[in-house]
């Protein structure tokens, strides 16, 4: 019996013995195991998440690109790791990738932000330049006659600056930059387009300045009445023995600026006319009028030269019955190319001039520099 006990407890301290060797290998082939990176997978997945939402895509696009890359790397490499033997596995290449992955995205991180914040400064900048520019054109240009293509410009600017303002409320601000550069551009060529008219609408002022001079010095040397009107200042100014003595508001036709050219252009001529005819309330429909004498012989002579350069047709008419007449007063311009005033301001003018009374007609009594600063000082 005893002989039997001492063999059956030899055997179970080898099969312990036996056990505990075998346990120490697994232990020690687990820890001589490869050890996968999580840790540093989701602290790159955290790090490229914080990054995108600094809108790194936007504000720093090669590295937040770069660190992407460089996860998506790490990750094919793992991957690959995973399918070999267990004992065979090696993660550093991950490691070093996934490990610059982090490091780009932090880098990427506070570059958006910083750049951000120097968006954020730049494009509140360009809304208030944009906002007084845009405030300047419409007191100088937007109540003239501009060309339909520059106004569509200008209405463009102004709609993608009101856009580029709520994108910078909602902290947008790449958007904001995008539509404010586009702003600009389309404000800039409208801006441009309308002092270019101007300026070149102004190249008749030293014409204009001699006209009145001339029909003034008349007035006095003749003690009479001369009519003058004042496009720009949509005036129609009085003069007596050379001195004036009544301003009426009048309205145009709408492309009141430049010449009349021929008849439906709905464009107020210039030059020198006459009153030709006084028509009272029986002979006209809009209250009183005084016909001229247009056109002229400088408009027929420039209707002639616009026919043989082919600007239009032999076809077209010159027009005319051009008047000073009543039923102005409707702060806009509507006539076919005459000056309107108030039926009250026509009665006064009526009474106080007579058949062959001179009207000079002109772009502006003050040069383009002195009405642009008038205007603005309003």
């Amino acid at each position: 019996m005893k002989g039997r006990l001492g063999k059956r407890l030899i055997r179970t301290g080898w099969i312990v013995l036996i056990l505990l060797v075998l346990s120490g290998v697994a232990v020690g082939l687990y820890y001589l195991l490869p050890e996968p990176p999580e840790d540093e997978f989701r602290i790159a997945r955290e790090a490229i998440a914080t990054a995108r939402d600094a809108e790194a895509d936007r504000y720093a696009k090669e590295l937040f690109r770069d660190a992407c890359a460089d996860y998506d790397s790490a990750m094919a490499n793992w991957k690959r790791q995973n399918q070999r033997f267990i004992f065979r596995r090696d993660f550093t290449k991950a490691l070093q990738l996934v490990s610059s992955a982090s490091e780009k995205a932090r880098r990427s991180a506070r570059e958006a932000l910083d750049k951000a914040a120097k968006v954020s400064h730049s494009t509140g900048a360009t809304v208030n330049q944009l906002e007084n520019q845009i405030s300047i054109f419409e007191k100088l240009y937007a109540p003239l006659p501009i060309p339909q293509k520059t106004r569509e410009h200008f209405n463009r600017a102004k709609m993608l600056l009101s856009e580029a303002k709520i994108a910078r409320g909602k902290a947008e601000f790449h958007t904001a930059e995008e539509k404010l550069g586009q702003a600009v551009q389309l404000f800039d060529q409208s801006n441009l387009q309308a002092r270019e008219m101007m300026e070149s609408y102004f190249d008749s002022y030293p014409k204009w300045k001699s006209w009145v001079e001339q029909a003034i010095a008349t007035s006095r040397r003749q003690n009479s009445e001369v009519i003058v009107v004042d496009k720009m200042a949509q005036e129609c100014l009085l003069y007596a023995g050379g001195d004036l003595k009544r301003k009426f508001k009048v309205e145009f036709g709408p492309n009141w600026i430049g010449n009349k050219e021929y008849k439906g252009d709905q464009a107020t001529p210039e030059g020198n006319y006459y009153v030709v005819q006084k028509k009272d309330r029986r002979r006209t429909i809009y209250h009183k009028a005084l016909l001229l004498n247009y056109p002229n012989q400088d408009d027929r002579v420039r209707y002639k030269k616009n026919i043989a350069e082919g600007k239009f047709s032999a076809q077209t008419d010159i027009g005319g019955l051009i008047e000073i007449h009543g039923h102005g007063g409707r702060d806009f311009h509507w006539t076919n190319g005459c000056v309107a005033l108030t039926n009250s301001d026509m009665d006064v003018l009526f009474r106080m001039v007579s058949v062959n009374t001179p009207v000079t007609i002109v772009g502006s009594l003050k040069t383009l520099q002195n009405w642009m600063e008038d205007e603005l000082a309003k």
